[in-house]
This record gives structure tokens, sequence and C-alpha cells, in this order.
């Protein structure tokens, strides 16, 4: 598990909103999750297809827009790292992705002003896309999200460069509180 450069993330809607994450070019998910409703605090679970929970998200503070999400891998305990928004820009959306001791590794950064600016104010229904950079400016991958009935986008990473676990979770970290 998570030995690509390339995932795939389908989402489904329906009571909570559920994500399954395909690995390369698979068709066996390798993670679920499942975003819960109305939670004062987000909490939510990504677990394997035998139903092991494999990783943990929740949020440090109620305040949505000052919360860092903390990513835990609930079979070791160990902290993969965490995902938290910058507040630079009310049009452009960027989530700074931290390491496990808190060093920020990379930014998901949408990946232009006009068309970030479009998806908000006009219709959802234009895609989203984010670049992924690090701090010193390089481009190591990008999420790009499909059109189609239902939310399913593509993430592809630079090998050996970002930890694919982060990237992954964290990118749908970022696109549950979205609302993507």
């Amino acid at each position: 598990m998570f030995d690509s450069a390339h995932y795939e993330v389908r989402q489904r809607f329906g009571i909570g909103t559920k994500y399954t994450v395909y690995e390369g070019d698979g068709d066996t998910p390798i993670l679920t999750a499942k975003k819960k409703k109305l939670k004062l605090k987000e909490d939510f679970r990504f677990t394997t297809p035998d139903g092991e929970e494999a990783f943990r998200v929740r949020a440090d503070s109620v305040l949505d827009i000052a919360a860092a999400y903390d990513i835990v891998d609930s079979r070791t305990g160990e902290r993969v790292g965490s995902v938290k928004r910058e507040v630079a820009s009310l049009f452009k959306h960027e989530y700074t992705l931290l390491d496990a001791d808190g060093a920020p590794v990379a930014v998901l950064r949408e990946d232009n002003h006009l068309m970030a600016a479009l998806r908000r104010l006009v219709t959802t229904l234009i895609p989203f896309s984010y670049d992924i950079v690090t701090p010193a400016g390089e481009k190591v991958g990008d999420v790009g999200d499909q059109f189609s009935l239902r939310d399913k986008y593509s993430i592809d990473l630079t090998p050996g460069t970002v930890d694919p676990r982060l990237v992954v979770v964290g990118t749908v970290v970022v696109d549950a509180i979205e609302g993507n």
C-alpha cells in the first residue's frame, strides 16, 4: 500500500460523504473513509477493505478556518503529519502539509485565481485542481478533479518527494472540509 505515484479517489454522497481510494490503475480499493455530518469537531477514520482502521484524522480545534488536521497511522500510533489551511486568500485555497515533526513539506495550492473564483461564485461543477509544491517552490505533483456525476479525482506524485500517505489522506481531508 502507498507504493505508487498515482492514486484515484472516488466520492459518493449519502447520509455522510464516503470516499474510496485506489492505488495505481487498480480496481481494488486500498482505503475507504466516511465524513459524518454535523460534527462539531472533525474526526474521521480511514479503513482498509477488510474493515481494519488504517488512519485517523482529527481537527485540533472546533474553529474550521484555524484548524490543523492531524493524520495518525492507526496501526502504529505514529503521527504521519497534518494538514493546515492557510488563510492566504478567500478565493484561492492553500493547505500546508506538515510532516510528523510539524515541518512544512509541501503545499496544496489551488490552480489559479480565475478558476478558483468561478468555482466559488458561479458553479461548483467546475472541477477543482491543486498543484503540490515544496516549500522551495518545486512542483512535485498535482490533484485533478474529473467531471463526472460523482466526484472522482486523481493524485499524481513525483516518486520519493513527499510521503504519499500524507498527500493522499490530506487531499481527502481537504475535499471533505471544502465540500468540493
